[in-house]
């Protein structure tokens, strides 16, 4: 007991970042320090408790049989550590701070950042990091304070409130509108096993002969706007650029993705989350036109409301 009970939690969140990412000096830089600090950290880690977390060979840090096995309690003491921040945030009295929003790859151009002057003008205390094109990050982690994400979380100790459902359909530039469709090039998103319904619709109803493939949203859209091809967008972007349906397929929509609005439980009544949850709501997302296809939510399907 003795050898835990001076155990920082700072040196523990080295062990776990070190684990996720494999090296001190990433471990490093997600934890917002330096790597002389991280190893600091660690040295002293392994100090208190008297064994290596990690052997230092050719290829980098490799995980000790102790590192592994300590692994899930140090995450149960920063899902703690993370609660005592929560509780002591929810005693802000006004709007005021950082506030990490993390946004789907795509989403925050066209959706997030033209409403920010509202933000700024209603609360101009509060300073917001918008985390766009990045993996899923763990809210339950506080790794961001809200998402806007399509992909609907696991965890109950998060909120869910259901904004949009967003068509996907087939356009093109207008100088290929009348290419006929068994001659049309498309683009469409990486995709080897064809696991998106995107995918599996090109395959079977639009059967291209000339695709492009690109792993990014933005560098389909990109490529369709400019005439590449045909692609699979959402009429929210493609109408505003002058993009125009495939006339083969003017009437298709090929799937409808729910946009979600998702955030942490227990941050719901601190003030600068809620600022930036309602922006979100009143004025970011529901001030869009919403085209032909597009319904705008209203805690429907199994979403549950929204707790105000």
């Amino acid at each position: 007991m003795e050898r835990v009970r001076g155990v920082a939690w700072d040196d523990l969140a080295v062990l776990l970042a070190v684990l996720e990412e494999g090296s001190l000096n990433r471990a490093a830089r997600i934890l917002g320090t330096g790597q002389s600090t991280a190893s600091r950290r660690l040295a002293r880690l392994e100090e208190r408790l008297g064994s290596p977390l990690f052997d230092r060979t050719p290829e980098g840090l490799r995980p000790t049989a102790l590192a592994l096995e300590l692994a899930p309690h140090a995450e149960l003491v920063g899902g703690h550590m993370s609660d005592i921040d929560r509780l002591v945030e929810g005693r802000e009295r006004s709007p005021s701070g950082r506030v990490r929003l993390a946004v789907v790859e795509g989403l925050a151009a066209n959706f997030v950042v033209p409403a920010l002057p509202r933000l700024r003008a209603a609360h101009p205390a509060i300073e917001l990091d918008l985390l766009s094109g990045q993996p899923v990050l763990d809210l339950v982690r506080r790794e961001a304070d809200l998402a806007l994400r399509f992909a609907p979380p696991t965890s109950p100790d998060l909120v869910v409130r259901k904004l949009l459902s967003i068509p996907v359909a087939p356009y093109v530039h207008p100088s290929l509108a009348d290419t006929p469709s068994e001659a049309l090039p498309w683009v469409m998103l990486w995709d080897p096993e064809e696991r998106f319904v995107e995918s599996q619709w090109l395959r079977d109803r639009a059967q291209p002969r000339h695709v492009t493939r690109v792993t990014s949203w933005h560098d389909l859209f990109a490529a369709v706007r400019v005439g590449v091809g045909a692609g699979l967008v959402s009429p929210l972007v493609a109408e505003e650029v002058g993009l125009v349906p495939v006339p083969a397929f003017a009437d298709e929509v090929v799937v409808s993705h729910p946009l979600l609005l998702v955030y942490h439980r227990a941050l719901r009544h601190v003030p600068r989350v809620k600022a930036v949850r309602d922006w979100i709501l009143d004025t970011a997302l529901t001030s869009l036109p919403a085209p032909a296809g597009t319904r705008r939510g209203s805690g429907d399907g199994p979403a549950p409301p929204l707790e105000r």
